[in-house]
């Protein structure tokens, strides 16, 4: 078996801390994982995982051989990219949403990627909570105001102006409340009779029925019959939209591809 599967065994194990998960990772039985890991250590001598039931973590030399490894595999990967430039993209692309996009310009953005590159398998995720590149196995992310933690690189891609939405007539209407996670900071009396909600989607549904106000981005509100206003003092009057990704000094060409793809989009 070759060093370099040994190595990319490794690197799987140490990136995930889990043999089971970089098992699943890789396609291969959990006990060639093992084989693979400890075939290196002993090539090279040293032990670079501490194992024991529950965790797996690397000792001061794995951490070492690590990061020259990963160094050793993005070469590898540029040069491969680089003389095979030509060939056809394929493979998974993973993608993670907010749920407020709006869907149907997500899904014609899909539509035209795919077009072009139909080869390539798109996997999205609609979720609002912070989004762990590595545990969840995503290559990108779409994210409003706080696009990540430590990790995380962020490209803003728009700004969409932020307003106040009412039915028409009611936007100054005091009995109602102000809805939508861009206001969840304003005090607003305990109105009985009324329902509250930090979400975009369905803040928008309870201004439609005339049950609330609410401080959200235009691209929402287009199409409905809505009175819209300037937005309390305090609201952002902009919500930004980032385009997140891991720290890493080399993606997939797929994934630059999707990239400049989104940025040209919202340039």
């Amino acid at each position: 078996m070759s060093q370099l599967q040994h190595i990319e065994t490794f690197v799987e194990v140490a990136t995930q801390l889990s043999f089971a998960a970089a098992a699943r990772r890789l396609g291969i039985p959990p006990s060639t994982v093992t084989t693979r890991v400890r075939a290196l250590e002993d090539s090279l001598g040293v032990r670079l995982l501490e194992r024991s039931t529950r965790n797996v973590a690397l000792t001061s030399e794995g951490a070492i051989y690590l990061d020259s490894c990963r160094t050793a595999l993005d070469a590898l990967a540029t040069g491969q990219e680089q003389i095979s430039a030509t060939s056809s993209l394929s493979g998974p692309l993973r993608l993670s949403v907010p749920v407020a996009f709006p869907m149907a310009q997500l899904a014609d953005l899909c539509r035209r990627f795919l077009q072009e590159y139909p080869q390539v398998t798109l996997d999205i995720s609609v979720e609002d909570t912070p989004v762990d590149f590595v545990r969840d196995n995503v290559d990108l992310a779409l994210r409003g105001n706080h696009p990540g933690g430590d990790g995380t690189l962020a490209r803003l891609l728009t700004r969409t102006p932020v307003v106040l939405a009412a039915l028409p007539g009611r936007l100054s209407d005091e009995s109602l409340p102000i809805l939508g996670p861009l206001a969840r900071h304003l005090p607003s009396p305990d109105l009985p009779g009324t329902a509250r909600c930090t979400s975009f989607a369905l803040a928008l549904e309870l201004v439609a029925l005339g049950m609330a106000r609410a401080c959200l981005p235009t691209s929402l509100c287009d199409g409905r019959g809505l009175e819209l206003g300037p937005v309390p003092q305090g609201v952002p009057e902009t919500l930004a939209l980032y385009l997140a990704y891991h720290d890493r000094r080399h993606l997939p060409r797929r994934v630059r591809l999707f990239m400049d793809f989104l940025i040209a989009e919202f340039a």
